[in-house]
C-alpha cells in the first residue's frame, strides 16, 4: 500500500538527514491522515494517497513554473524540482498515447465524453488528460 511505502520512506530520509524528501513526505503524510480522519475516521486509501500527491504536484508545478519567471532563487527552485521527482514515484505508471489510443479503441466509445468516461473507470490516474483528449480526438476524428 502506498500510505506505508510513504511512511517508510519519510522515516528513511529522516535518519539520512535528506531535509527535502522529510519535509515533503511528512506533510503530505499529515494531509493524507487529517483527509482519511475528516471522512469519518476510517482507514487511508492508496486513493487518498494519490489525491494528495498529485495537489503537492501540482504545487510543485506551480512553483516551478514562477521559477521559470525568475520569481524566485535557484536554491528553492530546485527544492521544488527535487520534491516534485520524489512525488512522481508514488503515482502509477503512465499510459502513453499508443496505449491511450488502444484503450480508447477497445471502448467502442463514439463522442469524447463517452471516451473520457470510460477512461475514468477503468484507467483512473494512469494517464494525462491532456493526453488522453488529444488523442481521443484524433481516433474520433
Amino acid at each position: 500500500m502506498l500510505f506505508e511505502r510513504m511512511q517508510k520512506e519519510s522515516l528513511e530520509a529522516r535518519k539520512a538527514r535528506d531535509a527535502v524528501k522529510s519535509g515533503v513526505l511528512t506533510t503530505a503524510l499529515a494531509q493524507i491522515k487529517a483527509l482519511a480522519i475528516d471522512d469519518g475516521h476510517r482507514a487511508v486509501t492508496d486513493a487518498d494517497v494519490l489525491k494528495i500527491v498529485r495537489q503537492f504536484l501540482k504545487a510543485a508545478e506551480e512553483n516551478l513554473a514562477l521559477a521559470a519567471q525568475g520569481k524566485m532563487d535557484a536554491t528553492r527552485a530546485e527544492q521544488y524540482k527535487t520534491e516534485k521527482e520524489i512525488l512522481l514515484s508514488y503515482l502509477p505508471q503512465q499510459m502513453s498515447a499508443a496505449d491511450l489510443k488502444a484503450a480508447i479503441k477497445k471502448s467502442g466509445a463514439a463522442n469524447i465524453g463517452e471516451i473520457m468516461k470510460y477512461l475514468k473507470a477503468n484507467h483512473d490516474g494512469q494517464y494525462d488528460g491532456k493526453l488522453a483528449s488529444t488523442v481521443a480526438k484524433e481516433v474520433i476524428g
